[in-house]
């Protein structure tokens, strides 16, 4: 009894195949760097939030001090949502 493959592949489409299959990691490490840096960007937009909320409780005059812990709230809640939305929107797909 001889053995013999199922399925023959010329070596044009198996190096098409490993092309391929090297395309899809570059994506995927892409996406794992372009992520990591948008939760880096968020993380950091929470604390310029949090810090203006702080920053409202001690400065002196009661329009300056709401405003800033207004403004930290915008910034600290608003800001990594849009970031994430915005950076992951893709345009009608």
């Amino acid at each position: 009894m001889t053995n013999q493959p199922l399925l023959v592949l010329s070596e044009e489409r198996i190096q098409h195949e490993v092309q391929r299959a090297l395309a899809i990691a570059a994506a995927t490490h892409y996406e794992l760097v372009r992520n990591r840096w948008l939760i880096t960007a968020c993380v950091l937009e929470f604390l310029g939030g949090l810090t203006l909320m702080g920053l409202g409780f001690h400065v002196t005059g009661e329009d300056v001090g709401q405003a800033l812990f207004l403004g930290g709230l915008i910034v600290g809640y608003l800001g990594p949502v849009w970031t994430w939305i915005l950076a992951n929107w893709r345009g009608g797909e």
